[in-house]
């Protein structure tokens, strides 16, 4: 009797299943992963706005005046910043619209908002908020 060579369609099924198992492990870990990432992004951004906003202030003696930078709604690059507000724009599409929203003498805050991103996997995040002091709080899902 010959033996021949090669899988059984048992062994191949068996094969697949187990594939089937490890991606749905992997897969909402590195689902979570990515939108750590992203909010972490936000932060960084928040962080470069804070900072550019007291450099702003040193200048000027006025904090900068409301001001959104974007609009995450669609997938653009457009970035406008206050004159004198220098503030590089996140590389590749912003996921997130980013603004100042108080201005004068008061202070300011600088929030990070995704509740219209084009990136749906973004849409139960809660807004990212950077006080003058450099207090993050939102971004959690």
């Amino acid at each position: 009797m010959r033996r021949r060579k090669g899988f059984t369609l048992i062994e191949l099924m068996i094969v697949v299943v187990i594939i089937g198992i490890l991606a749905a492990l992997a897969i909402p870990r590195f689902l979570a992963a990515s939108k750590k990432a992203k909010v972490s992004e936000a932060r960084t951004m928040l962080k470069q706005i804070l900072e550019s906003a007291e450099t702003y202030y040193q200048e000027n003696g006025v904090f900068p005046p409301t001001h959104t930078f974007n609009d995450a709604s669609t997938k653009n690059t457009s970035w406008t910043a206050e004159t004198g507000l220098i503030v590089d724009r996140p590389t590749g599409y912003p996921r997130f619209s980013y603004e100042i929203t108080t201005g004068g003498t008061a202070g300011f805050e600088a929030i990070a908002y995704c509740n219209n991103s084009y990136d749906k996997s973004l849409a139960d995040v809660s807004t990212v908020t950077c006080s003058q002091q450099g207090t993050f709080t939102g971004g959690t899902w």
